[in-house]
């Protein structure tokens, strides 16, 4: 099979990854979207997308065009993982929060915002929606870029106004959501992996503190340590219905341990990254997972956390 790894920057996750298929017998290509084209992908059976949420930091018209490429590589029969309607679920946090409120899937009330005009009136919405403390973050991005905790009206709006008036420097137009403020109920998150419809691996993440004296953001990035959980039969069921929903082959979920511990749908991560060292066996896990799905007849480990 013949495989070509969609990138932006070339990280070493991609460069590992690769390294994994050629050594399982396959033909890789590296390509990058920025100047990918469409006879690139002559003779390619399957298109790995991993440009990454977070590329809408640095390179938000990278997202858009990605999206066009993937629209145009399954218009013309080639399998994308991610597909194109999963990457539009991965590079909208609040097009995911709606489907997931639909399908009446727990998640944080979120409200979206892009327009500098109606800060005030959007704030006024949110207290009035869900109250403080509140999370302000990108809509399309991740790596835990401009995401903060605000505990009044004053701050929010002095938060929202830094964001909103300092996009137009990065040519970002993804937006901001503000979302409620899930209390947690235990010192870690929980993380999640599915692939092909069924749960594969979970753990935990330390809570860390940001902009803030307690301890609430479970984000690798911003230092949080791994920890081991095992989730629970109901909320492995979740994890599971939450990929399904975004159709997503591989998923990664953060999850948060809400009131009575329940849990509840932070965030979906179809492209995961894989940047510590102590990734490795989970960067195998998806490369395994990905050709379990386009070949499953193939067994192949899968490494429980």
């Amino acid at each position: 099979m013949r495989i070509a790894i969609l990138h932006h920057d070339l990280e070493e996750s991609e460069e590992k990854m690769a390294v994994s298929f050629r050594n399982k017998g396959f033909l890789v290509k590296l390509l990058d979207v920025r100047t990918s084209k469409m006879e690139d992908f002559e003779n390619v059976d399957l298109v790995l997308n991993r440009v990454y949420a977070s590329v809408a930091n640095r390179d938000y018209p990278s997202i858009p065009k990605t999206l066009e490429l993937l629209k145009e590589l399954e218009k013309n029969e080639i399998r994308c993982i991610n597909s194109y309607k999963t990457s539009l679920y991965d590079y909208s946090k609040y097009e995911v929060f709606k489907l997931t409120k639909k399908l009446g899937m727990p998640t944080p009330e979120t409200i979206f915002i892009k327009n500098k005009d109606k800060i005030d009136e959007i704030s006024d919405k949110s207290l009035k929606e869900f109250g403080f403390p509140m999370i302000v973050k990108r809509n399309t991005g991740g790596r835990g870029k401009d995401i903060s905790r605000v505990d009044n009206k004053e701050d929010l709006i002095k938060d929202l106004k830094e964001k909103l008036y300092s996009v137009d420097k990065d040519n970002y137009e993804g937006g901001f959501i503000i979302q409620e403020f899930i209390v947690p109920t235990k010192d870690h998150d929980c993380r999640m992996g599915v692939a092909n419809g069924k749960f594969i691996f979970s753990y935990g993440r330390k809570l860390v503190s940001s902009n803030s004296e307690d301890k609430w953001l479970a984000s690798q990035a911003n230092g949080s340590k791994e920890c081991l959980y095992e989730a629970t039969a109901d909320e492995k069921i979740l994890g599971e219905n939450s990929t399904n929903a975004i159709g997503a082959e591989f998923n990664e979920i953060d999850m948060a341990f809400g009131e009575n511990q329940e849990m509840v749908i932070i965030e979906n991560n179809p492209t995961p990254n894989f940047m510590f060292p102590e990734d490795d066996d989970l960067l195998e896990n998806f490369v395994n997972s990905i050709i379990r799905i386009v070949n499953p007849g193939k067994e192949l480990a899968i490494i429980k956390r």
